[in-house]
């Protein structure tokens, strides 16, 4: 019965724990928006090809050309860059913009 007692209270005793009330949620999305109400940068993550057809991969989201993304419009995608448009200007997002591209033989 002692035991019991004891478990018992070890377990209320941490369910009931200030640490825990801290801890932030690990499978809670990152906010989509900064202080300022504007959405975060664009960050290519990768592109996916089969033959000429292209899709780049966006925060997560996969995006073909003329498809949308934070109100940009998909206008190029090529083998290491994605070209984005919005309203007048463009922007161009690089996979890897430090690293070398070389052709694989074939």
């Amino acid at each position: 019965m002692a035991a019991r007692l004891i478990r018992l209270g070890l377990l209320a005793a941490f369910a009931a724990s200030p640490v825990q009330a801290e801890l932030p949620d690990p499978t809670a999305l990152p906010p989509r928006t900064d202080s300022a109400g504007m959405p975060p940068p664009a960050v290519l993550t990768g592109i996916r090809s089969s033959g000429a057809q292209r899709v780049a991969i966006l925060g997560g989201e996969m995006v073909r050309v003329g498809g949308r993304y934070q109100g940009a419009r998909v206008v190029r995608i090529d083998e290491t860059e994605v070209v984005l448009r919005r309203g007048g200007e463009n922007v161009v997002l690089r996979l890897h913009p430090e690293a070398e591209t070389r052709r694989r033989k074939q």
